[in-house]
């Protein structure tokens, strides 16, 4: 039989989550906003995240 699956909640800054993103340590998918305006900031956020990033030359 399947285990329900956990969650904590937890806090981080949005310096140290954007980091996560960009490193692709995090994903959205592992995300989820308990509030409209913390749903907000995620999605803007991500959205921000999928912007080009500069190339590092290689």
């Amino acid at each position: 039989m399947a285990r329900a699956e956990t969650f904590l909640t937890v806090q981080i800054s949005q310096r140290t989550l954007v980091s996560l993103i960009a490193r692709r340590q995090l994903t959205a998918e592992q995300l989820r906003g308990l509030s409209p305006s913390t749903r907000r900031t995620l999605r803007r956020i991500l959205l921000e995240s999928l912007r080009e990033q500069p190339s590092s030359g290689v």
